[in-house]
């Protein structure tokens, strides 16, 4: 039996002169995708997010996981996040 886990990563460009660059935030978990896709557009609209990536992956019962699925890319990412 397979159950699907859908994961939410945002990111933040440094504000700080001193710490320029992409900060990645803490990953969220759910169990639908629905809940991810609203807590992504929370992320977004409140500003603490500059950018989301909203991914799927598909677990086994043995714990053996496939590769992890892109859903949604949305708003600024860095550049070697970019579809």
């Amino acid at each position: 039996m397979k159950a699907a886990l859908y994961v939410v990563i945002g990111f933040a460009r440094g504000r700080e002169r001193r710490r320029g660059g992409w900060h990645r935030l803490a990953e969220r978990g759910f169990a639908a995708r629905r809940p991810a896709e609203e807590h992504a557009a929370r992320l977004l609209a409140r500003g603490r997010a500059d950018g989301v990536v909203l991914a799927r992956q598909d677990l086994a019962a043995d714990m053996d996981a496939d590769e992890p699925v892109i859903l949604a890319r949305l708003g600024e990412l860095p550049a070697e996040l970019e579809g």
